[in-house]
């Protein structure tokens, strides 16, 4: 509970600061790279604060993230920043448009260039897709957390199309991601956070490109089943249980 307390006393400020200081630098400058490299910096401070380790494996297979979609499972709140940090790198995302009326927080989502999508419209949420697919195309990499939600139970559940069709019409490289151990030191639904390990491991790339829109539930189903299997083994080497401090 300590450590919750304490990130929220961090992260109120300085989304804050991050808002009133690295907003308008980004708008004058027409570049978001100081909005990313303060996120980063709070994200690690953040991290450090929960006490999370990240062991990170494969991160070779990342190679060039320009018109890339990392696709990860998901199962707490931690995933995110895990993956920002770990990953180390300056990704953008499709997220409710709800959030972008968060106070800062909104304001800096949009200057980094997420897209606001709304779930409940599904012409505005295909218009969103589009606009997303265009930064894609123009050299930006997205992070999608395919099954929309995160997972009650830890098992992997079934993947919504809407990131795999943005990487077929962009042409991007698919990234496949597995974390683990992040819902037990953060589980859904609970304030606070265990000190203790994620672990992330980069999986070998998929080329969206390869595939055409009529075969979007076959990249579908590679991707799950890749991300199923190093689940299933990271399970089975840690004994599904978390390594906590």
């Amino acid at each position: 509970m300590l450590r919750a307390v304490l990130i929220v006393l961090l992260v109120l400020p300085y989304t804050a600061l991050t808002a009133l200081v690295g907003v308008p630098v980004a708008t004058v400058s027409g570049a978001d790279a100081i909005l990313f490299r303060l996120g980063h910096w709070g994200v690690r401070l953040a991290l450090f604060l929960a006490g999370t380790r990240i062991d990170l494996r494969g991160r070779e297979k990342l190679g060039d993230t320009r018109n890339a979609v990392v696709i990860s499972n998901h199962v707490s709140h931690l995933d995110g920043p895990v993956l920002f940090e770990g990953l180390a790198i300056d990704f953008k995302a499709v997220v409710k448009k709800e959030i972008f009326s968060w106070p800062f927080l909104g304001r800096i989502l949009r200057s980094a260039g997420f897209v606001a999508v709304d779930r409940r419209d599904r012409i505005r949420s295909a218009q969103s897709l589009s606009k997303a697919a265009e930064s894609l195309h123009a050299g930006a990499c997205f992070l999608v957390f395919p099954e929309g939600t995160r997972s009650l139970t830890g098992e992997l559940g079934p993947f919504k199309k809407g990131g795999f069709v943005i990487a077929i019409e962009a042409g991007s490289r698919i990234i496949p991601v597995a974390v683990h151990g992040s819902r037990e030191l953060m589980p859904r639904g609970r304030f606070g956070v265990r000190a203790g390990t994620v672990q992330v491991r980069v999986l070998d790339p998929v080329e969206a490109a390869s595939y055409s829109y009529a075969e979007r539930d076959r990249l579908v189903a590679e991707v799950h089943a890749r991300i199923a299997a190093a689940l299933e083994q990271l399970r089975a080497e840690s004994g599904g249980e978390p390594t906590a401090a």
